[in-house]
């Protein structure tokens, strides 16, 4: 039998890491993930992913055209080394609830290049982020981000079946960028 000293300890611990995983799935739900989306346009999308947001009650009627309104002021879409992404997102005022609704995208859809006034980049994957707190979203951001760095993902993600699979491989991916935040 452990030492209450060693039995504190775990209890810690194993709060922490339930602590850490629920940030992870109180804001990526598997009703939030569509696959196989077919969009002619990035305002298509945008339109599809906000809605579903609307309606699932985690933002207000207005996030949809401030969404739209922050992507065409400052584009989102992402470069990266397998498969093109954007990561729309907007005020903490539009939001009632906190989410991440994802589009894999049956065909590729033009999006403005993030940081650039006049590229574009073929998305394939859309990651809309309807958070509060501004901390939040931009560690949210970098997750995000640093599972696009994990070799194979963005293909494994873009090649899944069904909204499933897609929830499994990014739950994946993110609890294993947390335990290598954790290590740091």
């Amino acid at each position: 039998m452990p030492a209450p000293d060693q039995k504190s300890s775990n209890q810690r611990l194993y709060k922490h890491i339930y602590d850490q995983h629920a940030q992870i799935t109180n804001l990526l739900y598997q009703e939030l993930i569509f696959v196989g989306v077919e969009a002619a346009s990035w305002q298509e999308v945008l339109t599809l992913l906000a809605n579903q947001l609307y309606q699932s009650g985690y933002v207000r009627e207005s996030y949809l055209q401030a969404v739209l309104d922050r992507e065409r002021q400052f584009p989102t879409g992402l470069r990266t080394a397998e498969v093109a992404v954007a990561l729309p997102h907007t005020e903490k005022e539009h939001v009632l609830k906190p989410a991440v609704a994802v589009a894999i995208l049956a065909h590729p859809v033009t999006f403005g290049e993030m940081g650039t006034e006049d590229q574009t980049v073929p998305v394939e994957i859309v990651f809309m982020l309807s958070i509060h707190e501004p901390d939040e979203q931009v560690t949210w951001l970098s997750r995000l981000v640093s599972t696009f760095q994990l070799e194979g993902f963005l293909s494994l993600l873009k090649s899944s079946p069904d909204s499933a699979t897609a929830y499994q491989h990014l739950l994946d991916a993110l609890e294993f960028i947390r335990l290598a935040e954790e290590e740091d």
